[in-house]
């Protein structure tokens, strides 16, 4: 039986928070939240599946954390309790102004090189984030890998699976930790001009491997690009996270619940193997 579709997230952020008119919000997704954006105003961010109130939880504590590290960039910062409905859980935001940016990599690379160093020179708070990969089953990521998404692929596909995963634990290892937003994609900032001001969707963020960072960069622009602000062994790490990206989400969709998500991302991974464009889309491979 088909599960039932999902509440329009409006009507959800109405019931949730009825001081604010949500008729003309403007609606935005993620792999694992759905999201009402009042221009100017305030963002609801409302998480589906089995473990969304534990999602939520985190996110909160998260952004908290976050809004206390003088971060170069303006970031969302959490607006009063969790609102958990229709087993959702959701959380009312700041807005954060700024514009999303599809510009080249010539004129996007040098404002993205000056925050990534910024972001690796934040000195660690008191209180301290999640550990790296805590939104996909942090240290037990491996293990679902193995155990849960390496069945649902083919032999060799499974065993490579189990490989790159291993392998980006074992690089990662000894690495001295940095903040890291954990999804540093172009989708997740905002701009002004020519200058990155904002960053959103921090539910990622560790004190981890500064390699992690660069990963999405290569996926949208490439390695061969992405060399020109990374050090080589940094690059070469950022490649074994890129190659795991999509084991990351389909494990987090294990933990939710979502199998249809799950297999969409096992499928992705199934293909970039198949290419050979695991660690990278142009095909280059780590030097280790």
């Amino acid at each position: 039986m088909a599960e039932p579709p999902l509440p329009d997230v409006r009507d959800w952020a109405a019931r949730a928070w009825p001081s604010h008119d949500w008729a003309h919000a403007r609606l935005a997704h993620g792999a694992f939240h759905r999201i009402a954006v009042l221009e100017q105003t305030v963002v609801a961010r409302v998480a589906f599946g089995d473990d969304a109130i534990e999602r939520t939880a985190r996110e909160v504590r998260t952004l908290h954390v976050v809004a206390a590290l003088g971060l170069p960039v303006t970031t969302p910062r959490p607006l009063g309790e969790i609102v958990t409905s229709g087993g959702a859980a959701g959380i009312l935001t700041t807005f954060v102004p700024g514009v999303a940016s599809d510009a080249p990599w010539p004129r996007v690379r040098e404002p993205l090189a000056a925050l990534l160093e910024r972001l690796r020179a934040t000195a660690p708070p008191d209180v301290g984030l999640s550990p790296p990969r805590a939104w996909c089953g942090g240290s037990s990521w491996p293990r679902i890998v193995a155990d849960y998404l390496a069945p649902q692929l083919p032999t060799a596909v499974a065993a490579e699976a189990v490989a790159l995963t291993e392998r980006v634990v074992a690089v990662e290892a000894g690495v001295p930790p940095a903040f890291v937003h954990g999804d540093f994609g172009m989708h997740n900032l905002l701009w002004s001009g020519r200058s990155v001001t904002g960053m959103i969707d921090l539910d990622h963020a560790a004190w981890a491997d500064p390699a992690i960072d660069v990963a999405p960069l290569i996926g949208q622009f490439g390695a061969a690009q992405v060399a020109e602000i990374a050090e080589p062994a940094v690059l070469s790490r950022a490649m074994h996270h890129r190659a795991t990206l999509s084991l990351q989400v389909a494990a987090a969709a294990q933990l939710a619940g979502d199998t249809e998500l799950r297999d969409f991302a096992l499928g992705n991974f199934a293909r970039r193997v198949a290419d050979g464009t695991s660690h990278d889309p142009g095909g280059m491979r780590p030097r280790d």
